[in-house]
């Protein structure tokens, strides 16, 4: 591998707006995140997170890269009690924005300039997030 070239296996992004959506009668619930690429150039990625219906819970994760524009989407399926979770500290407000990481189960390509290195079309699953949020 080239020394001009990275791979990352993680991405990190920082959370720019915080939604939570509640829709039809029921009121179910999801959250939307529009946040800012922290390691790889430019881009912003839109970030659903959902609790999960399946009778199983589990989370999981995908991450869909578009090639003519900087603009990522992810879905994330989160157990009920990791859902309730992450709306709480989301609803709580401090002066720094909380940071999202994704890891991925395949790793992405930059150059030196954090320029994502891609032909078309790309998909990975999110293997595991992790959150940073700030205290004070």
């Amino acid at each position: 591998m080239s020394q001009d070239i990275q791979e990352l296996k993680a991405i990190h992004m920082s959370v720019q707006t915080a939604d939570l959506n509640m829709i039809g009668f029921g009121c179910e619930e999801s959250i939307t995140l529009s946040c800012g690429l922290m390691n790889i150039g430019r881009g912003i990625c839109a970030v659903t997170i959902k609790p999960s219906i399946k009778t199983i819970p589990s989370s999981s994760g995908s991450l869909n890269i578009e090639i003519n524009r900087p603009f990522m989407t992810a879905k994330l399926e989160l157990s009920e009690s990791s859902f309730i979770k992450t709306r709480e500290f989301l609803w709580k407000i401090a002066v720094r924005p909380a940071t999202l990481v994704f890891l991925l189960n395949a790793s992405l390509k930059v150059n030196l300039k954090g320029d994502l290195l891609i032909d078309k079309e790309t998909s990975r699953i999110i293997d595991n997030i992790s959150w940073i949020l700030p205290l004070k």
